[in-house]
């Protein structure tokens, strides 16, 4: 006689036999026909019963209990280890609870909606930052629309959630999946934000599919802690604190960020050096339109963003906080960003010409017009991020000039000796200040650039440093002479202290004249703040080319010595021996550049020299002086080696007429 075992059923599990007796091998378990498994039942096998409580304690239960086996779902599901991480034990209170069911039946009952509509709803209901409140936030958060196995995770992988609100702009948060690929006999590994899934496949059940967690999944973070966990957006960071933006823009509802890397501020250069000035309100206006030009006003999810075809292409267009249009789209290349400075108004664009010239309209600090995304989708509390990899937006509205660019430099002498010999006009944008330049232009004696005034555009400005300005000895000179300090010992062996103040101003207004690079022809980019912006490829310099400068007949050529490092020096200007054996060299090394509306400034290390003929030496009667020595004694030696040169050839010519005896 044999006793049969008892067995424990686990709904696709082999049985356990619990007295010592005959097992027997059956290929399948036989189910009743009543018996349905529903997602909770699933949960329960699988240990998640903390996730299954917070469910019904939030008022969800809807989704696991099999009431709606229609809607397709699929649930991310911590264990109980990973809830206890997030909540602990306790899961809440009474008041957060009463709270929650009347908003809930309220919304179903007034409102008609259900579900998760029911549930956002009453989101308001509770306090902020309560634990309810970020309870059923949390809980939201794992319940995804649709089913995605691991072959819809590959080509989609961003979810969408059931944790929709106002501070998403009405859009659903989003999780982010990631799926390695197979090793051998390995099933393929997914993470949700990070969270591992530690089950060889998803469990399906009906049309719900789950997935199991092995850590917490935290809901999407504020901005600004979002964006300082990378050190490549700390400078965009302190740039929003400097502007004054950062709360602002924290407290947007459903945004886009474009966030541009520490290299991209750093590049700008003088550009840069004048944004971040202290204490100038001008600079911080400009810093702050800069900043809101990167942020949209709706989120932009990778998988939003229209795939640009080679014959045809789609660009997604939003309008920023700052007020100007920036467009979006996708190539196999990557994601693309492109910032157009025209249109103002949301919209949708439709563009059917070939690839390259899908820019035409379109306009940004890059000379492509257009910026890549670094990286793509960083989850926000109130929307998404985007880094861009090289380059930022530079808005319409923010009007960089000549005057901000020397400001940035804190090149307050060279700004100085340009109001003092009216020179300020290079400036100014020469379309728009034609009159007023002829004006000042006919009431200087000093020789000028030969170029007509209506072939000049702009500007481009060789700036020396304030340190090298002192070390210039006509300078300091006529900066002695204007403070009144006649009778100073200081400096007594400076070249022009007894040269005239006319001298001093002559030399010091043809030295600033050759560092002006008047700017010819050529097109430009509108500006609806007014004139136009030159296209950079016209301002920067190149390699061996050669430029004209504000002094007539002199020329200046640039030398690439490393990767985007320049110098400048006069053009066909030969090593030149000056009196006294001194070699005359004019050379200056760029340290600093920017690009302004109507022209280039560059900042030297030192000041150039004048070409030699022009007066670099003070006191010109003092030069022609020593070149009359000079030549007085060439000839007089000449003259003294010819004649005895002569005495020498006549001596012997006499002797050779003698014999020996």
């Amino acid at each position: 006689m044999h006793i049969l075992p008892r067995f424990v059923v686990c709904w696709t599990c082999v049985v356990l036999p619990l007295l010592i007796g005959i097992v027997h091998g059956i290929d399948q378990v036989g189910r009743p026909g009543d018996l349905v498994f529903s997602p909770q039942k699933i949960l329960a096998g699988l240990n998640a019963t903390m996730f299954i409580r917070l469910l019904k304690e939030t008022k969800l239960a809807d989704y696991i209990d099999g009431s709606r086996p229609e809607r397709k779902i699929t649930l991310l599901v911590p264990t109980n280890r990973a809830m206890e991480d997030a909540f602990g034990y306790g899961l809440g209170d009474d008041a957060d609870d009463d709270q929650v069911t009347k908003a809930y039946i309220k919304s179903v009952d007034e409102h008609g909606l259900d579900g998760a509509s029911a549930i956002a709803s009453a989101l308001g209901a509770l306090p902020a930052g309560s634990p309810r409140e970020q309870q059923l936030e949390w809980a939201l958060y794992h319940i995804a629309e649709g089913q995605s196995g691991l072959e819809e995770l590959v080509r989609s992988p961003l979810l969408r959630t059931k944790l929709a609100a106002e501070w998403t702009g009405g859009k659903a948060q989003v999780v982010k999946a990631q799926v390695d690929q197979a090793h051998g006999t390995l099933s393929r590994h997914v993470s949700f934000n990070g969270a591992d899934n530690i089950l060889p496949e998803p469990v399906v059940v009906g049309n719900t599919t789950v997935y199991l967690l092995s850590s917490p999944m935290p809901t999407p973070p504020n901005l600004i802690n979002a964006l300082v966990q990378d050190l490549d957006l700390s400078l965009f960071v302190a740039a929003m604190g400097a502007s004054g933006t950062a709360d602002e823009i924290q407290h947007v509802n459903g945004v886009t960020v474009l966030a541009p890397v520490v290299s991209s501020f750093t590049s700008l250069d003088l550009v840069w050096s004048y944004l971040s000035l202290p204490g100038d309100s001008e600079a911080r206006t400009d810093l702050s339109r800069l900043i809101k030009s990167h942020i949209l006003k709706m989120p932009i999810y990778s998988d939003e963003i229209p795939m640009h075809t080679d014959s045809s292409a789609e660009t997604l267009t939003v309008e920023s906080l700052n007020g100007n249009k920036v467009g979006m789209y996708r190539t196999p290349h990557g994601v693309f960003v492109v910032a157009d400075q025209t249109d103002l108004h949301y919209s949708q664009r439709r563009m059917t010409r070939q690839h390259g010239e899908v820019h035409a309209r379109l306009a940004s600090v890059s000379d492509t017009g257009s910026l890549k995304l670094s990286e793509t989708d960083v989850l926000l509390r109130t929307g998404v991020a985007h880094v861009l990899g090289q380059g930022l937006i530079l808005p319409p509205n923010v009007d960089i000039t000549s005057p901000k660019l020397l400001r940035g430099m804190k090149a307050h002498i060279f700004a100085n000796l340009l109001e003092r010999l009216n020179l300020t006009y290079v400036l100014e944008d020469p379309r728009t200040s034609s009159s007023r330049r002829r004006q000042l232009r006919n009431q200087l004696t000093t020789r000028s650039s030969d170029i007509p005034d209506n072939d000049v555009v702009g500007y481009s400005i060789l700036v020396p440093s304030d340190k090298a300005w002192r070390e210039n000895a006509a300078y300091r000179e006529l900066a002695r002479r204007d403070h009144e300090e006649l009778n100073s010992a200081e400096d007594d062996d400076n070249p022009w202290r007894n040269s005239t103040t006319l001298d001093l101003v002559r030399h010091l207004d043809m030295l600033v004249r050759l560092h002006i690079i008047p700017v010819v022809g050529g097109g430009a980019e509108p500006n609806p703040t007014g004139g136009s912006r030159l296209p950079e490829s016209q301002l920067l310099l190149a390699d061996r080319k050669t430029y004209p400068t504000m002094l007539e007949g002199v020329r200046l050529r640039a030398h690439e010595f490393a990767s985007d490092r320049f110098s400048v020096q006069l053009d066909r200007t030969p090593f030149y021996q000056s009196p006294g054996g001194v070699p005359f060299i004019s050379f200056a090394t760029v340290v600093r550049s920017g690009v302004a509306r109507t022209g280039a400034v560059f900042e030297l290390d030192s000041a150039l020299k004048l070409p030699p003929d022009d007066g670099s030496s003070p006191g010109g009667w003092k030069k022609f002086a020593w070149n009359a020595a000079v030549w007085l004694t060439g000839i007089g030696m000449g003259s003294g080696l010819l004649g005895a040169s002569g005495y020498w050839v006549r001596q012997w010519w006499t002797r050779s007429d003698y014999q020996s005896l």
